[in-house]
């Protein structure tokens, strides 16, 4: 910053006086300050200390006259402050007089107006010009200010968009290999589930193999003392079917399929062959068909309990009774005639000129053009 005094650079380094109206900064040199007086000078002084120049716009009529400056610029304490020209006492030879004999007189107020109106036109184009230049500044400013935070709001938009894309992308992937691995599990468990019908078709068939020389007796009260041998040999004996002791394997009753049943246990009589098996059922079945008024029951056993209906059927699987009692209430509801089972095999009929149907699993019994 320059001296307003010298307009010579002037740094903290100098010392100097600042005015309290303008700011300006003035050499002590510039204001005839020796460097003992301004020691002197109290903070106080120095705050309120106010330029020549201020003096004068602010139409003062106090000076800083305990401040030692310029003779030129301070006046003596008897001066006047005045500083007029005397016409009065002006001679002809006087060299201002001879050049304007008609001046008019210069006091303080005149030559504060004219630094006042001087200093009005320089204000305003101070103004002016600092008004464009401040508001260029501030566009510039701002610009520069909303550019970086634009660049780094930008920065930080990338920077997510990387990210989320990254994400993205390994998402996509994860996604990609997780339907590979379900599309191969769905394949591999349509191909257990094959299996798994070819096993159950097999394994069915394996029961049906090993329960093709067994018969079940139900619906025989349980009692103390049962001997179910004598039992199968008295139904033989009605039936008129001889059968020895030697060809009867195994005659006991077997455990319920469910222990909450009031039904009595059945009757588990195993033959030596199939072929006798399936003489006894058709025995039992010719003499039904004889005897509708008199069908088999406990008494035909040797049993002295009250009378009531036998059944003497094939050993069927878990599943395949599951089924046959399915069939029997499906055909009580819809009205159909006949149920029956042949080697493991469960067949349906609506009337006796009706077509027999085949019920191989459950789907059959839900389908409308059946029942």
């Amino acid at each position: 910053m320059n001296c307003s005094g010298c307009n010579k650079v002037l740094n903290s380094a100098h010392r100097h006086l600042v005015c309290k109206q303008c700011r300006g900064k003035y050499h002590i040199e510039c204001l005839n300050i020796k460097t003992e007086q301004y020691s002197a000078l109290t903070s106080e002084f120095r705050a309120k200390w106010i330029c020549p120049s201020c003096n004068n716009v602010t139409r003062r009529t106090r000076c800083n006259v305990n401040t030692p400056v310029r003779q030129s610029q301070v006046p003596g304490k008897d001066d006047s402050m005045d500083v007029s020209y005397n016409l009065e006492n002006a001679t002809a030879s006087s060299p201002t007089y001879q050049r304007d004999v008609t001046a008019e007189v210069i006091t303080m107020d005149k030559m504060s107006a004219l630094l006042d109106q001087k200093l009005q036109a320089y204000l305003s184009d101070f103004k002016e010009t600092f008004r464009k230049d401040l508001k260029v500044y501030v566009h510039d400013l701002v610009q520069a200010e909303m550019h970086a935070n634009i660049q780094l709001l930008k920065d930080d938009f990338t920077t997510t968009t990387d990210f989320i894309c990254d994400q993205q992308t390994s998402l996509k992937r994860d996604i990609e290999n997780k339907a590979q691995l379900i599309k191969d599990l769905e394949s591999s468990n349509v191909k257990l589930q094959s299996e798994l019908n070819i096993l159950s078709h097999r394994l069915a068939s394996i029961e049906k193999m090993t329960r093709s020389q067994n018969l079940e007796i139900q619906a025989v009260p349980e009692g103390r003392g049962d001997n179910p041998i004598a039992m199968f040999q008295n139904l033989c004996k009605k039936i008129n079917i001889k059968i020895s002791d030697d060809k009867i394997l195994a005659c006991r009753r077997v455990a319920k399929l469910n222990p909450s049943s009031h039904r009595p246990r059945n009757i588990l009589v195993s033959l030596v062959n199939p072929r006798l098996r399936d003489q006894v059922l058709s025995a039992c079945h010719r003499y039904n068909k004889v005897h509708k008024n008199e069908l088999l029951d406990t008494t035909h056993l040797g049993l002295a309990v009250e009378k009531q209906r036998i059944y003497v059927s094939e050993h069927l699987s878990p599943d395949c009774k599951a089924l046959h009692a399915a069939a029997r209430k499906a055909a009580r509801e819809r009205g159909y005639k006949y149920v029956w089972v042949r080697y493991g095999r469960i067949y349906i009929r609506k009337e006796d000129s009706a077509a027999c149907i085949h019920v191989k699993n459950m789907d059959v019994l839900k389908r409308k053009i059946y029942f």
